[in-house]
Parts: structure tokens; C-alpha cells; sequence
């Protein structure tokens, strides 16, 4: 009987400064190397989200003349571009309809913002702003954005080329 009332007293015996501080630091240890693996896992996460972003691309096939029509590798507009293509669109449509100065003059400035997108989502880096200014007629230069956007917006559908591949 002595040793489980010993036995009772060892177990209900309260810890020593000396055992609580060690717990302690053992405790803020442990919560510390979590919070540094959360922020691991999370910078992992925006990493990975990033690279995705920038390693996700488009085959957009669109016309560069009524009988020609080209495909070139574009990566997936974020949404301040896709918001700004879908700004610079709904103003360019109401402006077509307008004959005032500040409306063409607008519309002028609308338009030339187009090649500077066209550059910023072309993979292929000879494909600069320049390019798309001089080199190319306006219209191909429209149907790259159109085509483009359809292309972001159907996702991963298969392309028109893939679609006839398999006819």
C-alpha cells in the first residue's frame, strides 16, 4: 500500500521552474517551426501558382489574310490584361460611332494600345510591340487579340486545327 500512495504522490506532483521554462521553450519551439513551415508551404504555393501562370500558353490560330491563317503561342492573359482588352473594346465599339474630335482622338489612342498587349502576351519575344506595329496590318493585328480571347474563354477545349486533325 505504501508504494501506490508513493506511486499517487510522484504522479500528482506539480513540475519545477526548471521543468515548466524547458517545456515552455519546448512549446514556442514547436509553434515556431510550424509558423516556418506554414510560410514554407505557402511561398511553395505562390511559387508554383506563378510558374503555372507563366508556363500556361495558348496556341492561337487566327487569320492574317482572307486564305492565310497562322498559329503562334501566346500565354493566358491575367485579369488586369484581360479587363484591359475587354476596357479597350467596349470603348473602341462606342467610339466607332462617334465623329466627334475628342472621339476619334480617343479611338486613335484605344487602337494603339493594341500592339503593346499583343507584345506583353506573345510568347515569342521577336513578336515585340514594334512587330505588331509595323509589320502587320491592323486587321491581323485585331483578329490576334479576338482570336486570342477566344482561345483564354473556351479554356482547354480543343483548337479549330486539333478539331479538323481528328475529321
Amino acid at each position: 500500500m505504501t508504494d501506490s500512495k508513493e506511486n499517487t504522490k510522484e504522479k500528482s506532483k506539480k513540475p519545477s521552474k526548471n521543468e515548466m521554462e524547458e517545456f515552455k521553450k519546448k512549446v514556442k519551439k514547436d509553434k515556431k517551426s510550424s509558423t516556418n513551415e506554414d510560410i514554407g508551404r505557402k511561398l511553395a504555393t505562390r511559387e508554383l501558382l506563378e510558374r503555372d501562370f507563366n508556363e500556361d500558353c495558348l496556341k492561337v490560330s487566327f487569320n492574317t489574310s482572307p486564305d492565310t491563317r497562322r498559329a503562334i503561342m501566346a500565354r493566358k492573359p491575367n485579369q488586369e490584361e484581360f479587363l484591359k482588352i475587354l476596357a479597350l473594346s467596349v470603348e473602341a465599339s462606342s467610339l466607332e460611332n462617334q465623329t466627334t474630335d475628342a472621339a476619334n482622338k480617343r479611338l486613335i489612342d484605344v487602337y494603339g494600345k493594341l500592339n503593346k498587349l499583343a507584345a506583353d502576351l506573345s510568347t515569342d519575344e521577336t513578336l515585340d510591340e514594334e512587330f505588331w506595329k509595323e509589320n502587320v496590318s491592323f486587321q491581323t493585328l485585331q483578329n490576334f487579340i479576338t482570336e486570342l480571347i477566344l482561345a483564354f474563354q473556351r479554356g482547354g477545349a480543343l483548337s479549330e486545327e486539333d478539331l479538323e486533325s481528328f475529321r
